[in-house]
């Protein structure tokens, strides 16, 4: 592959790696981090910009996320048959959500609420379901920390089914899309799922339009005008995480991440993008057991009490907790990713299918 294409395609492993990045720090800031806010006796201005920026980048994380998987997705749903796509994009993706779903609850619920007596939140989440029965309705409606690799599967079977009726699954996504913004859609797992199909479709029908249009160029001064009017007008209506305004961050992203690649040395980032499923599937159990311990041990010897260290609080907690959950998280996949413990990892056919060729 020439130099060229190489760089090229590099942003796309620097735009995973900063979405996954995202993905837990939103994980860190919220809630156990935002919890502790009112705590503070100094740093609280910091406290809030780490809010507001969770927030902030709320059109960028998952919307990012679901373009860059369905760009990723095409040529397997256009050019390959079901026979050799299934196992690999399916099945794959719902062992390894259930499996994890699993994994996540007994660590969570059965070892880490059992050692301390309470969890980090009190939202609805199949990690601390209260019973079987509860765990299994909840993962079925995706509201599970792995709910992505649930969304992955349904999204690819959906457009691989409807790939020849693009404007007719596009409507629908649409529909699902201002239903889950106006909060129609009850419970977060569906909305969600209603919320971001439509990014995954865009990644895998016109992924060639939108980066295209992420270059600065004349000609593309038109969609980016159009796209900043129609943000601009929904956010009068009162719809902050508009369709136009994840579309325009998801643009802005990519020509951000062209151009890091261009200019410095993005390797580091990169390698994480590669490997963001055990990233993704590790984290929650790591800020589960570290966020709580250390707001147990804070609260517990009154340190909140100090405005020298709610400072430090305030200003390190998120960096610091995220490089931590990601540092262990990469740890233990570096441990157990070997032989047959890469079942964890990736569905065991598929594996076997490896060890094979």
């Amino acid at each position: 592959m020439p130099t060229t294409q190489k760089k090229d395609i590099a942003w796309v492993n620097t735009l995973k790696g900063g979405c996954i990045l995202l993905v837990v720090l939103y994980h860190v800031v919220l809630p156990g981090y935002a919890n502790m806010v009112p705590h503070l006796t100094a740093g609280e201005l910091p406290a809030r910009l780490w809010l507001i920026i969770n927030n902030t980048l709320s059109p960028l994380r998952m919307p990012a996320f679901f373009f860059v998987s369905g760009m990723l997705a095409a040529n397997a749903i256009f050019n390959r048959p079901w026979k050799q796509v299934f196992t690999s994009r399916v099945t794959n993706l719902f062992y390894l959500y259930f499996l994890w779903g699993v994994i996540q609850w007994l660590m969570i619920y059965g070892v880490s609420q059992g050692m301390m007596g309470e969890h980090l939140s009190d939202n609805i989440n199949a990690a601390w379901a209260d019973s079987p029965r509860q765990f299994v309705t909840l993962m079925l409606l995706a509201m599970s920390s792995s709910w992505y690799l649930y969304a992955l599967a349904l999204f690819f079977v959906f457009a691989r089914l409807f790939r020849h009726q693009k404007p007719l699954i596009l409507l629908v996504a649409l529909g699902l899309n201002y239903a889950a913004v106006t909060g129609v859609i009850p419970g977060w797992g569906p909305e969600s799922l209603s919320q971001y199909f439509i990014f995954f479709l865009f990644g895998s029908f016109y992924s060639d339009i939108l980066i295209r249009w992420s270059e600065w160029r004349r000609a593309n001064l038109l969609p980016w005008a159009l796209l900043l009017v129609l943000t601009l007008a929904h956010s009068l209506l009162g719809l902050e995480q508009s369709l136009f305004l994840c579309v325009l961050a998801i643009l802005v992203s990519i020509a951000g991440c062209r151009w890091l690649n261009q200019t410095f040395s993005m390797r580091w980032i990169n390698w994480v993008g590669k490997n963001t499923l055990q990233i993704y599937v590790l984290h929650r159990i790591f800020i589960e057991f570290f966020g709580m311990s250390a707001i147990l041990f804070a609260v517990g010897h009154q340190l909140f009490a100090s405005k020298a260290f709610s400072l430090l609080w305030a200003l390190g907690f998120p960096p610091v907790m995220m490089a931590l959950c990601v540092g262990c998280s990469v740890a233990v996949w570096t441990l157990l990713n070997r032989g047959w413990g890469q079942s964890l990892f990736i569905y065991p056919k598929l594996l076997r299918m490896k060890f094979d060729s």
